[in-house]
């Protein structure tokens, strides 16, 4: 069950199946977000409203796979962020998951922490620094695993990232002055 409070801070979403996990998220998150937490994919899409602001979703959940649960949330058109939470090594079916950020388990509290500030600073930015930004954590996500075969996804990640960060180098430029939690590749 969420946590419902009149606060304004921003709402995270966590959805993980084990719940001794999910509870530790929960307490790592507050006070400074107002957190709702669920154990299911179908559970996720009952409190995934308007109000939610960054997404923490694991992967493999037993009864809707995350990435069937991301689908059906991005269908809602819903202005958030969202960070695709698993125990498995990203592959090349990462580049398909609409995914702004992919976080390996374990995760520590200053991983989680620092991933949901820079999901909520990413928000506030245009549709084409999102997408540059979304698509540099597919590449470090890809480039940090071990998984075979990646070589063809990753090259046109780097390419797609190439052409952006040709139509957005200043703003890139000011990002990097501005806040540490902003990456580039280079």
């Amino acid at each position: 069950m969420p946590n419902e409070s009149d606060s304004t801070d921003p709402t995270v979403l966590v959805v993980e199946d084990d719940r001794d996990l999910a509870a530790t998220y929960s307490r790592w998150l507050e006070p400074t977000y107002d957190v709702r937490t669920s154990n299911s994919g179908s559970g996720a899409l009952t409190w995934y409203d308007s109000e939610v602001s960054v997404v923490i979703l694991d992967r493999r959940m037993p009864d809707i796979p995350g990435s069937t649960v991301i689908q059906k949330m991005n269908e809602r058109e819903i202005e958030d962020q969202k960070a695709m939470l698993t125990s498995t090594e990203p592959g090349c079916d990462l580049v398909d998951i609409p995914c702004d950020e992919y976080l390996t388990k374990p995760l520590t509290k200053s991983e989680l922490r620092e991933t949901v500030n820079e999901l909520q600073l990413r928000s506030q930015l245009d549709d084409e620094l999102q997408r540059y930004f979304r698509l540099t954590s597919k590449i470090v996500a890809i480039e940090t695993s071990s998984t075979a075969g990646t070589e063809a996804a990753l090259e046109d990640l780097r390419s797609e990232v190439s052409r952006l960060r040709g139509q957005i180098q200043e703003r890139i430029d000011e990002l990097n002055g501005f806040d540490p939690a902003f990456r580039t590749i280079e």
